[in-house]
């Protein structure tokens, strides 16, 4: 089932570059829409991965590592996610020293350094609040259930004459 993982970077890959080319003309110049575009990024990409990992799905790699070492561990999925995401910039850093010789800002900003912090926040924010998603998730659709419930409903308005 993970193996679906390369299809799914692939398709996630593709939509990243139709967004980059769907907001191509916005431009965040002040450091306040900087803020502001970080901020919603952010959030919308922690409650994201909340869902992703709430329904249980074929997950991107760096949410597939965080499940990984939280079920092995035991710990909750959002401190593990921290970790991971600053272990992974960590090593990006050492990267930077070690191929040019000096912290790279243009590679690891200040927003990088935001995000592996403040995702898990907004993950573990969110996943308590997520208890509605499971009823969705166990719902079993079917034909037989539909006419039933839609012979109900007809019946209750009385537009079925006996």
């Amino acid at each position: 089932m993970q193996l679906f993982q390369l299809v799914i970077g692939f398709v996630f890959g593709w939509l990243i570059d139709i967004n980059m080319a769907l907001t191509a003309g916005l431009e965040c110049t002040t450091w306040s829409s900087q803020i502001f575009a970080q901020f919603a990024g952010c959030t919308i990409m922690g409650i994201g991965i909340a869902f992703e990992v709430r329904c249980g799905s074929v997950t991107m790699p760096g949410e597939g590592i965080s499940i990984t070492v939280s079920q092995v561990t035991k710990r909750p999925f959002a401190k593990v996610k921290i970790w991971v995401d600053t272990t992974l910039v960590l090593l990006a850093v050492a990267g930077c020293y070690l191929f040019f010789g000096s912290w790279q800002w243009n590679v690891i900003g200040i927003g990088t350094l935001f995000a592996m912090i403040y995702v898990g926040l907004v993950v573990k924010f969110i996943a308590p609040h997520l208890g509605w998603f499971d009823r969705l998730l166990t719902y079993r659709p079917g034909f037989r259930r539909y006419l039933f419930g839609l012979a109900r409903l007809l019946y209750r308005r009385g537009e079925v004459k006996e």
